[in-house]
């Protein structure tokens, strides 16, 4: 192995980038839940995933701005992904179970 020095600021690059990445794939993925819900079920189980889509796109710009001076130690944004990320999960649930019934 070699021991190459990095840059000082890659660490808080690629933090950022890994946030922006994060933000994309959860607005993704929320567009797609609230495409495949909103057919197998109808609007009141695509509007809180179109909603999530909202705070996923929050993300992506929170994490652009903090590539200009914006710090991302307050806890924010991992509190907005796992909000998300519940509120996904319980879309899911109520269409399985809307599928049940």
């Amino acid at each position: 192995m070699t021991n190459q020095p990095t840059r000082p600021g890659a660490a808080p690059e690629r933090t950022t980038l890994a946030w922006r990445r994060t933000g994309l794939a959860l607005l993704v993925a929320s567009l797609t839940i609230a495409r495949l819900t909103l057919d197998a079920v109808g609007p009141v189980l695509a509007v809180p995933a179109a909603l999530t889509a909202v705070l996923a796109l929050w993300v992506v710009i929170e994490a652009r701005r903090a590539r200009h001076g914006a710090t991302l130690l307050d806890g924010r944004l991992p509190g907005v992904v796992a909000v998300a990320v519940a509120a996904l999960a319980a879309v899911e649930v109520g269409s399985a179970l809307a599928h049940l019934v």
